[in-house]
């Protein structure tokens, strides 16, 4: 498989999360006992992805190689909102959120500052994390702690 493949569809894996959320929402909305459906293959979808992301790091030699490794971090970034959304709702995951949000973000810069192709995805991966963020800071004060 050529470099591009491994990170084309590692790109098509991450833009899938979004039809499947809708899926997660109807089956939220309308019927909730199976929204267990779109929990599992969420995780399978990134599951899938996280693996793809790790052989295309493994195989690919050059600059493409770090389209791949933020493709991961935003990967890791969206595990950590997911198990704080989710299971691990606690206090204390705000600041691991932030830490790893803070890596993530400064992967994305180096990615977009070494590649020639693909400049856009660290972009979106960059303005997704804003809003990520910004979603953690409005639920961080709502808590009341302060930040």
């Amino acid at each position: 498989m050529g470099e591009i493949k491994y990170i084309k569809i590692n790109a098509l894996l991450l833009l899938a999360i979004i039809p499947l959320s809708v899926v997660g929402y109807l089956f939220a909305v309308y019927d909730e006992s199976l929204f267990f459906l779109y929990e599992w293959l969420l995780m399978l979808l990134i599951l899938v992805s996280t693996i793809l992301s790790i052989i295309s790091i493994v195989k690919i030699k050059g600059n493409l190689k770090w389209v791949s490794i933020s493709i991961l971090a935003f990967l890791v970034q969206f595990l950590v909102l997911s198990l704080f959304l989710g299971p691990f709702t606690e206090y204390s995951l705000f600041s691991v959120f932030y830490i790893v949000t803070f890596f993530a973000i400064m992967i994305f810069i180096a990615t977009f500052r070494k590649v020639e192709k693909f400049k856009f995805l660290p972009v979106i991966f960059i303005i997704v994390s804003i809003i990520f963020t910004f979603y953690m800071l409005f639920l961080n004060s709502l808590w009341g702690r302060g930040f």
